[in-house]
């Protein structure tokens, strides 16, 4: 398989899940919509994003907490409950390992880091240096309706 090639059950997948982060999504059903296995899914998936599909979806779903907190005046719960998150522990924790701060510390220090550093959107890469998206009409490989 062409290296830059993605492949339209995973951009479906990725797109399924940005869609979605506030609901319980499992490897089996993911798999099972897109007719693989689990084990032959979390393969594909970990050789097109570089990651497993649980850790991309974690990283969805602590991108977008991050985005609410600095641009909505929700409350931290209320944002926890949008991205899929039931324990307030353990969304703070996630937050924390991967902003480097927690939930209402960063939405009071905005995009300053506890350095005094600015942040920009590098200090939080994707987990993957490849372009996941929906496959357009004109893409090979696509049929049309």
């Amino acid at each position: 398989m062409n290296g830059d090639h993605i492949d339209p059950r995973i951009s479906w997948t990725v797109a399924h899940m940005q869609r979605h982060l506030a609901e319980p999504m499992a490897i089996t059903d993911l798999s099972a919509r897109i007719n693989l296995s689990p084990s032959r899914f979390r393969a594909l998936f970990t050789a097109q994003t570089g990651v497993g599909p649980a850790q991309y979806l974690q990283w969805l779903r602590l991108r977008r907490a991050r985005l609410l907190l600095e641009r909505t005046f929700l409350s931290v719960k209320e944002v926890m409950g949008l991205v899929g998150y039931n324990d307030p522990s353990h969304f703070a924790r996630d937050f924390r390992r991967l902003h480097g701060g927690s939930p209402t510390s960063f939405r009071a220090r905005g995009l300053v880091s506890t350095n005094g550093e600015t942040k920009d959107d590098s200090s939080v890469d994707p987990p993957t240096l490849k372009r996941i998206r929906p496959p357009r009409a004109r893409d090979p490989g696509v049929r049309h309706a």
